[in-house]
């Protein structure tokens, strides 16, 4: 019934808009204990405009604070502006600001300037006065939890700028709606939880109250308030992302959307100098930052004037004000990420080459010129060994890891380094239908669902179900990961990622392997192109050429003969957007697929060839294990795959092994094979 009458009182003031009304909504706005005795003073003498002051007073250091981190940017609540299902009321509100200048911040602070003599800001009429007086018409019922993550921003931020009755009615309606009894509240927690409302329901439990809490602060009574507010982001933060701070598979492809409330509530606990994040959650928060910094790649396009209206947010926007926040050691080089990443990719630049480091054994040893003895001015080197020893060793940070995998959050980020242009390949398995992407120096090439469809005889075999990971490999050469479905029955189903971070190289391997050795088994895969890619079919081989604005990709598909006159079973085409692989073999296929945009092999010739495997003086068959090769220029590459355990170690190219998988390095002058990855069979 209060509630009622609360509403009622307020339906009034905004159609009536007298005086003694407002004095009366004025008097409605709950003080705590703790309240300023400046407000107690402002409402007892019935004086929005005092209220106003007094309440603008006590933010003033939060609001200094908060302007100087900020400077002129625009409402951090339109990040979730399409994140969120909004009502009527917040889309009407959404479009208001959307329609709003972009200068609008620095007009409302403009001040007149006369020669000679120094004036105090003059006020003038604020656009977003007349937002908040549109919005106050429509309020009858409890506000939304974007609206009040809106409304608390523009009362915090521009709240001098407003008239001292709008002013007084917005903060009425959001105390109302947060500093009530629960029951029936607004930040109560909902009877059912659906997947697409994940990250409303992080704003209405966590952002909302903790925003209020902090606006709400002067008033007091705030604390059972923030208490359940920092409770809930909290629980997010740790239960959405695995202990080295990847975020489950699922929020991927949401992920600017899920940071953009933990985000504005860390900007806003700094401002306030309140504490949000515990120890563990304050740790979990700076690995979060660190591995989504790892997504980053340069602009695709040049930047238009109309960016700044744009309402969805950008992950660089949001790591920007999210990388000081969260207390990064490896905040200056994830700056230099995040900046680098906002101009657009350029030409594809060389690898750097991998540095071997000296081992423990070589040091102390010094090279000496032929002809002279270790005897030999012993005096002057022991004079400079003593100042190389009294000298301060400068300790280098290490260099962040790039790469990374969480089987609990069925995500893999396979990247060469930390450079706008580096090299990136995505993974994540959550569901049945596996998404990857794979960009090529900074720009993605391929991206979406990586299908897949078996068929043995003529019987069409279901989807898997769920994957796993059965192999994660990381090291300065290669960057791999092994998937295997788990629920599968007549066959054993593998996918297999590789990222050369010092080539330019990358390949992707399909295998399925039947029970029965004797069943024709057919694989069909395909991946989509992104939006903007084009496809060049080459004259003499089975090459594919992927350009993508500055960059080129060459594909190689290393189980069709390479001669495209020659008879194959299998085909490799672009259809539909999308790149479709087909193989067939007796009881097993293997499909490996080769990506190379290594600058100096891009015009070079490529051949390859399918490679004889041998077992104890036969032939394996392709159903046991097939061996491949492709050479672009001077480089070549072995692939290896076993689709049955070996009796004894077999051969292939002059390679003896027991391994189930082998990815390496042919040397150009021979010699021995220079592995980059090999994967054991499980004991």
């Amino acid at each position: 019934m209060e509630r009622l009458n609360f509403f009622g009182l307020f339906r009034q003031v905004t159609v009536m808009a007298t005086a003694t009304l407002l004095k009366k909504l004025l008097r409605s706005i709950p003080l705590g204990r703790k309240a300023d005795p400046a407000l107690r003073a402002a409402v007892a003498a019935d004086d929005p405009a005092a209220f106003q002051n007094a309440f603008l007073a006590v933010l003033a250091k939060p609001m200094k604070r908060l302007r100087k981190q900020l400077r002129h940017t625009s409402l951090l609540a339109s990040w979730s502006v399409d994140a969120v299902d909004l009502s009527g009321r917040e889309r009407e509100l959404a479009a208001a600001l959307d329609d709003m200048s972009p200068h609008s911040t620095k007009q409302s602070r403009a001040t007149v300037k006369i020669k000679g003599k120094k004036r105090k800001q003059a006020k003038v009429p604020s656009k977003y006065d007349e937002v908040i007086t549109n919005w106050l018409v429509e309020v009858g019922i409890a506000p939304g939890p974007w609206e009040t993550i809106a409304v608390a921003e523009i009362l915090f931020r521009e709240g001098a700028a407003l008239s001292s009755e709008n002013f007084t009615q917005a903060l009425a309606v959001l105390a109302d709606a947060a500093l009530r009894e629960s029951s029936g509240g607004l930040f109560d927690s909902p009877t059912a939880t659906e997947e697409n409302d994940t990250i409303r329901q992080i704003i209405q439990q966590g952002e909302s109250p903790w925003i209020c809490s902090l606006l709400l602060s002067p008033l007091g009574g705030v604390q059972t308030l923030a208490k359940s507010a920092t409770e809930s982001l909290r629980k997010v933060l740790l239960e959405c992302t695995d202990a080295q701070g990847l975020v489950h598979g699922s929020l991927l492809t949401r992920l600017p959307e899920w940071l953009a409330p933990l985000t504005r509530c860390t900007i806003w606990a700094d401002a306030f100098h309140e504490p949000l994040w515990s120890n563990d959650s304050a740790e979990r928060l700076t690995l979060v930052t660190e591995r989504a910094a790892l997504l980053m790649l340069p602009s695709t396009h040049h930047q238009t004037d109309a960016a700044p209206n744009k309402l969805e947010p950008s992950l660089a926007d949001i790591l920007e004000l999210l990388i000081p926040a969260s207390g990064s050691t490896q905040e200056k080089r994830l700056m230099k990420l995040i900046n680098g990443c906002r101009q657009p990719a350029g030409e594809v630049t060389r690898p750097k080459k991998l540095k071997k480091t000296k081992t423990d054994d070589d040091a102390g040893v010094v090279d000496l010129p032929p002809g002279q003895s270790a005897t030999c001015d012993s005096s002057d080197n022991a004079e400079e060994q003593q100042k190389e020893a009294n000298r301060k060793r400068i300790e280098k940070k290490p260099k962040p890891e790039v790469s990374w995998q969480s089987d609990s959050g069925c995500l893999a980020i396979l990247r060469s380094s930390l450079d706008p242009d580096a090299d990136a390949l995505t993974l994540e398995w959550h569901s049945n239908s596996p998404q990857v992407m794979v960009a090529a120096a900074g720009v993605p090439v391929l991206s979406g669902t990586w299908s897949w469809s078996v068929q043995l005889d003529d019987e069409v075999l279901p989807s898997p179900t769920a994957w796993k990971c059965s192999c994660w490999f990381l090291d300065p050469e290669t960057v791999f990961v092994e998937l295997e479905a788990e629920d599968a029955t007549s066959v054993k189903q593998v996918r297999q990622l590789l990222l050369a971070p010092c080539d330019r190289f990358a390949m992707m391997t399909d295998s399925v392997t039947s029970n029965d050795p004797e069943r024709k088994v057919q694989l069909v895969t395909s991946v989509p192109l992104v939006d903007e890619a084009a496809c060049t079919t080459d004259a003499v081989t089975r090459e594919l050429t992927l350009s993508v604005g500055p960059r080129t990709v060459r594909t190689f598909p290393l189980w069709l003969e390479d001669d495209r006159i020659q008879h194959t079973l299998g085909s490799y085409r672009e259809h539909d957007g999308q790149l479709e692989l087909a193989g067939v073999g007796k009881g097993g296929v293997t499909l490996p697929l080769a990506l190379d945009w290594h600058p100096k092999r891009i015009d070079q010739p490529a051949d390859w060839t399918r490679l004889t495997v041998t077992e104890s003086r036969r032939t394996a068959g392709t159903h046991e294990a097939s061996g491949f090769r492709i050479r672009i220029g001077d480089h070549q590459v072995l692939v290896y795959r076993s689709l049955v355990a070996p009796t004894i170690s077999r051969a292939v190219l002059g390679l003896h092994t027991w391994d189930e998988s082998v990815y390496g390095r042919i040397p150009l002058k021979g010699g021995l094979l220079q592995p980059l990855v090999e994967v054991e069979y499980p004991e």
